[in-house]
């Protein structure tokens, strides 16, 4: 789960763009020090599927 601020109708705009956004789903602003930190979860989910 990812959780954070709403995003505003202009950036729910620009997603929308390139795709429809399900009623049940929302789009969030993730603050971007947390990319670092997001990608190395990603990294040990991805490994630990391996095993």
């Amino acid at each position: 789960m990812i959780q954070g601020w709403k995003a505003d109708p202009e950036t729910e705009a620009e997603c929308r763009a390139t795709g429809r956004i399900p009623n049940h789903e929302a789009v969030v602003r993730v603050p971007a020090r947390l990319a670092q930190a997001i990608r190395e979860a990603l990294d040990v989910a991805e490994r630990d599927d391996k095993d």
